[in-house]
């Protein structure tokens, strides 16, 4: 068998539009693969066509070139159990409804796997983001696939687990012979870490956000979480979990994958309750992206996305200025389905800002965002605060957290002042 990957101009379009533009390499076996390029550039794209997704799942885009995985077709390497891929979105590729029957769906002993202190028989739904991709990560490795395919790690496991776990991805592919993919925006990690790398344009290697979010506003608490518990079969996520939210303030809140941060942003917009003290001013109103904009957007193209919340909100801002502000312009047309998951993020933010909320909560703003997008949302947030709204995120983006006038942690259900 030819264990090489090779790809001879690749090229792939949709509508029309070309993603990709003669793509060519090749890669041998025990590779670690990183793919690099801006929001958009077609790295979620190229990792479709190399597992076979695209164009055998994804049916309108068209393929031009040639791709072959040890000498099969991506399709037929997928079908010979050769791949295994682990997406941007990890809810959508779980078979299961437990970490426990997903192994055992798959004949994979769930003890074997490295997956920390996960509650195995908890509804997968109710895992965070990073627990969810951590296990598949680690059901990919257990397969035994010879390529392991990976969109955006580092926008799902916090920076605590990360350098391990590419360490862990590199020795795996070394020791087992594996070639692993690797599509994300944290330049320097990959580099680090790859043996190759596939540019699909100019990106910057290190990314330095100056935006500064630390504005005086007034010192009126609009919202205040006093003594907040939460538990969940018996086990308590927040302990004594205080927190006021100040109008005009820029509040982030990090920490360790399953350590309750969307759990207490659920908690202040009044999504889950609590147990203990919950102040909301009068007339206070919220507005929260969640880390999977994508499931509640209204409409089909992203034209019709916003206008549908520019009426809701009676806003004064035209189709024309949110989508120049966002860098939608040329996606207007689109169907929110066909977007990357940074344009998505883009596109939910922008809902955020039409809002106008007095609190606008983020969960992970930044997850597929490049560089230049997430100098755009920082701005985007200084807007907002100095329109008056209070901005609370949630991160796993410790670079990004930083530039907030108030950065919280959680670890082990409480919440501390600064970043540990």
């Amino acid at each position: 068998m030819n264990n090489e990957i090779v790809a001879n101009n690749l090229s792939i379009e949709i509508n029309g539009k070309r993603i990709l533009n003669d793509v060519s390499f090749k890669i041998p076996s025990g590779y670690v693969v990183g793919v690099v390029g801006s929001t958009g550039s077609g790295k979620s794209t190229l990792l479709k066509a190399v597992t076979g997704l695209i164009p055998y799942l994804y049916k309108r885009f068209k393929v031009y070139g040639d791709i072959r995985i040890y000498g099969y077709s991506p399709i037929d390497a997928l079908s010979n159990g050769l791949i295994a891929y682990v997406p941007q979105d990890p809810y959508s590729f779980f078979i299961g409804s437990t970490a426990r029957e997903e192994a055992s769906i798959l004949d994979i002993d769930i003890s074997s796997l490295d997956i920390g202190n996960m509650d195995v028989d908890k509804d997968l739904y109710k895992l965070s983001d990073g627990q969810l991709y951590r296990l598949l990560l680690y059901i990919a490795i257990a397969k035994g696939s010879k390529i392991v395919v990976l969109d955006e790690p580092t926008s799902h496991i916090d920076w605590w687990s990360i350098e391990d776990i590419f360490k862990l991805i590199k020795s795996f592919a070394y020791e087992n012979n594996v070639t692993v993919f690797i599509a994300d925006h944290r330049i320097e990690l990959l580099k680090r870490f790859s043996d190759y790398i596939i540019y699909l344009d100019d990106v910057e290697d290190r990314c330095i956000v100056n935006e500064v979010l630390d504005i005086n506003r007034e010192d009126e608490e609009i919202a205040v979480l006093k003594n907040i518990k939460f538990f969940y079969n018996d086990n308590e996520i927040l302990k004594d979990v205080s927190i006021a939210i100040r109008r005009g303030e820029s509040i982030a809140i990090v920490g360790k994958n399953g350590s309750g941060k969307t759990t207490l942003l659920k908690i202040l917009i009044g999504v889950l309750k609590g147990h203990g003290y919950r102040y909301v001013g009068k007339d206070v109103s919220f507005f929260m992206v969640p880390q999977n904009p994508i499931y509640w957007l209204p409409g089909e193209t992203v034209y019709s996305v916003i206008k549908s919340f520019l009426e809701m909100f009676r806003s004064r801002e035209s189709i024309d200025s949110i989508s120049s502000l966002f860098n939608l312009d040329k996606d207007l047309d689109k169907n929110v389905y066909s977007l990357s998951i940074g344009k998505i993020r883009m596109l939910s933010i922008a809902l955020a800002y039409i809002s106008n909320a007095d609190i606008v909560v983020f969960d992970e703003p930044t997850l597929g965002l490049d560089c230049r997008y997430k100098k755009l949302v920082a701005r985007i947030i200084r807007i907002l605060i100095e329109k008056g709204s209070s901005v609370i995120i949630a991160t796993h983006d410790r670079d990004f957290a930083k530039i907030f006038k108030s950065v919280y942690s959680i670890d082990g259900g409480v919440l501390k002042k600064g970043i540990e």
